[in-house]
């Protein structure tokens, strides 16, 4: 039965060999006769990996103890140290090794080296040597053996055209190529190596060798002991260094014979079950070898570059399994990608649930599976969180707090650069998805932000809230291992605080205009009134004559004011003329009603600070509204507008004008600072717009109203309401005078609708007659 080899990518604890003998290294310049090099580290390497090590002294000698190794064959470096600069190989002469060498000490054997370093200069050279790697590693060890009988042919750069001069390994696997063969300095060369024809009876397992192939390249940090022969064609591409230079790290690893399964563990970091350019390679895998029954025959741990081989297998049939509960720290959550995605040797081959590949059969027209790679995909990373309207402001989402949707959400690299957008649902949500590794902030658009909260701000950069007001971004997190999701960076949204009121104030000299001098009332009684009815809040003006009512919903209010709730000093009070002027001045509380009209704050108007009420001494003064009546039903219908322009006198019995005022642009008026007595109201319609020159006082031709009297009480009377109507007044069916005609106004009257309450009497609808009957 033949021996099963297999690879190991880790070292194993060496089994002393007391049988070894002594292994003595020299350092010497021949360009300085002869002289040792003290100071340079040598380190004899065993087959399992296990080292020991000694620097040379001053003499440049220095004898390695192998005794705690096992073997007996050894791969001798010499380093250089960085601290000696200037000081390189020394080109390879007769009685030089170069500096590594391969040394048998089994059985007592003594072996004794002296390596050669310079300065730098004289001829250039290249080569080194090509070893049967029969572990598959793509290292050089201790006990491999050299592969003489390899054709090396030295070709131009490009690899074309006839050989500049051709070597054939030697006994110890060695080439080499010098300033004899056409090696100049500063010069790029291709090497090409053939092992066509060398005779394999001697390695392990004797392969044809048809069945012989290039080992993995570049397998090891450390050149002078990896393969530089690229696989698919044979070759090496170097560049020789300047005159002086010595590169004796050329070397060529060659595999076969038996069965051998393997390939590649890569890090398949887009997930799409490929190897693509780019996916780096990962080490430290673990990877069993199992045979049909399923019991482990050999286990190792994948390369430097994510390499694995089991070779020189008996035939058989064999699964690889991949443990991705024990990858790099590196790697540690990442699991095996989804398989068979593409064509194989290129795509992912064991089953993620078991983590094996299918079963392979190595066998005489089957001696080689290279197609049992292993993906590595990372799991997905995202950021995740929400917008929600933060209803008190103390940064934590309560369940009565709704979320926010289409709120513009940006995700920005920690460079500040914009990497995605998003908006939230309807929810408050939002998702990025498939991050890659980094650090990441997330930015919330405060000036896109949806009609209905266009106004927010962030609550608190606090608890659950964690954007900052003054950016709407939040504080940077990194995601990637150890942390694939984050959903802390939530934002509440708050509306900035609705603020209502402002000053009640006695106008002194009824201009209707807060003057300097003039002084606020204290006490009086204020309510906010919902727009549908019911009060929202009650206040007393301070000892300025301010009032004010924050934090208020969104919505529409009206605020009105009590007179009765006057101060002693103030009792009996008036309302002054509203809205004269400067709003920020003037007095906005109806005469009649003693209520502002209605206001709305909410998004883009939190803020209203200008509802005022003026005070005045009580004074006769009579008025209301004058307005075209369209329809004749005596009520304002919101489609008909007021007259405005129109002049108002109050006269008396005589005709004398005691009071004058025009309307105003929604066609109120105020006659006011009325002596005692009986007058009355009387409207120049001489000057009415176009579409309305017809319009006339119901009932009366000379545009006034019947007698009144004013004063002393009450005071005024602010419903004299007068509904414009067209000349021709409208007539019921024919009936007597006291016919009121089924429930409607005698024949012959027509409604005139100006409201005139005498001295104690309250609102009263009159009738005037218009025809004789």
């Amino acid at each position: 039965m033949v021996a099963l080899l297999v690879v190991s990518a880790l070292p194993t604890l060496a089994t002393a060999d007391s049988a070894d003998g002594p292994l003595t290294v020299r350092v010497v310049r021949p360009d300085q006769n002869g002289a040792g090099v003290g100071g340079i580290l040598v380190v004899a390497t065993d087959p399992s990996g296990a080292s020991a090590s000694g620097t040379t002294g001053p003499d440049g000698t220095v004898t390695i103890v192998t005794t705690a190794l096992a073997g007996g064959r050894y791969r001798v470096d010499a380093s250089i140290p960085p601290t000696m600069s200037g000081l390189e190989p020394a080109a390879q002469a007769p009685g030089f090794a170069g500096l590594t060498e391969f040394v048998d000490v089994s059985g007592g054997k003594a072996a004794n080296l002296t390596m050669a370093v310079g300065g730098g200069a004289g001829d250039v050279q290249l080569g080194d040597r090509v070893w049967f790697d029969t572990d598959g590693d793509g290292v050089q060890d201790g006990d491999e053996p050299p592969l003489p009988g390899v054709r090396v042919q030295l070709l131009p750069c490009d690899g074309n055209g006839a050989p500049l001069a051709e070597k054939t390994t030697d006994a110890g696997g060695r080439y080499l190529f010098g300033p004899g063969d056409g090696v100049t300095p500063n010069t790029c060369y291709t090497l090409k190596f053939d092992y066509s024809g060398v005779d394999t009876a001697g390695l392990p397992g004797s392969p044809p060798v048809a069945g012989l192939r290039w080992t993995t390249p570049l397998a090891s940090v450390t050149p002078e002991i990896d393969s530089n022969v690229d696989p698919g064609s044979g070759t090496a591409r170097v560049t020789v260094g300047p005159a002086g230079s010595v590169d004796d790290t050329v070397d060529g690893g060659v595999v076969g014979g038996l069965n051998e399964v393997g390939d590649l563990v890569w890090a398949d970091v887009n997930r799409n079950g490929l190897q693509d350019p780019g996916e780096p390679g990962v080490a430290g895998v673990p990877v069993s070898l199992q045979d049909a029954d399923g019991a482990v025959v050999v286990a190792t741990t994948t390369g430097p570059h994510g390499q694995y081989a089991f070779s020189h297998l008996p035939d058989g049939t064999y699964k690889v399994c991949f443990d991705a509960g024990k990858l790099p720290a590196q790697y540690a959550d990442y699991k095996l990608t989804k398989p068979r995605a593409g064509n194989p040797g290129q795509d992912s081959a064991p089953d993620p649930t078991t983590g094996c590949t299918a079963p392979t059969e190595l066998k005489a027209d089957h001696v080689q599976d290279r197609t049992l790679d292993a993906g590595l995909a990372p799991p997905v990373n995202r950021i995740a969180a929400r917008v929600w309207s933060d209803l008190n402001a103390d940064g934590v989402p309560d369940p009565n707090e709704p979320g926010i949707g289409g709120v513009p959400v940006k995700l920005r690299g920690d460079d500040g650069s914009q990497l995605a957008l998003t908006t939230t649902g309807p929810d408050g949500g939002y998702v990025f998805d498939d991050v890659p590794d980094g650090s990441y902030q997330v930015c919330f658009d405060l000036g896109n932000l949806p009609a209905a909260v266009a106004d927010y701000t962030p609550a608190k950069y606090v608890n659950d809230s964690a954007a900052n007001p003054a950016t709407g971004c939040t504080r940077t997190v990194t995601i990637g291992l150890g942390k694939r999701e984050d959903t802390s960076l939530s934002a509440g949204l708050a509306a900035p605080v609705n603020e209502l009121g402002d000053r009640v104030w006695f106008d002194s000299n009824r201009n209707g205009l807060q003057d300097p001098v003039e002084t606020g009332i204290a006490g009086v009684p204020v309510r906010l009134v919902k727009a549908g009815g019911g009060d929202a809040a009650t206040t007393t003006t301070g000892a300025d004559g301010a009032y004010s009512f924050k934090g208020i919903p969104d919505g529409a209010y009206q605020v009105c004011f009590d007179p009765k709730g006057f101060p002693p000093a103030y009792a009996g009070g008036q309302w002054s003329k509203p809205r004269v002027g400067d709003a920020t001045k003037d007095s906005d509380v109806d005469l009649a009603g003693s209520c502002t009209p209605p206001v709305t704050v909410g998004v883009g108007h939190r803020d209203e600070s200008t509802l005022d009420a003026g005070v005045v001494a009580a004074r006769n003064r009579v008025g209301d509204l004058v307005w075209f009546d369209r329809n004749g039903n005596g009520e304002p219908d919101p489609d008909e507008p007021g007259a405005a322009g129109i002049e108002v006198t109050m006269k008396d019995a005589t005709g004398r004008v005691v009071a004058a005022t025009r309307t105003g642009p929604d066609g109120g008026y105020l006659l006011d600072d009325l002596p005692d007595g009986s007058y009355q109201v009387c409207f120049d319609l001489t000057h009415l717009p176009p579409g309305f020159a017809a319009f006339r006082v119901p009932g009366v031709d000379n545009g006034c109203t019947p007698p009144m009297t004013v004063g002393p009480k009450p005071r005024e009377d602010l419903s004299v309401k007068v509904g414009l109507v067209t000349a021709t007044p409208a007539v019921a069916p024919a009936a007597s005078e006291s016919d009121t005609g089924g429930g409607g106004f005698p024949f012959g009257w027509v409604a005139f609708t100006a409201v005139i309450v005498l001295a104690g009497a309250g609102f009263t609808l009159r009738w005037w007659k218009t025809v004789d009957q």
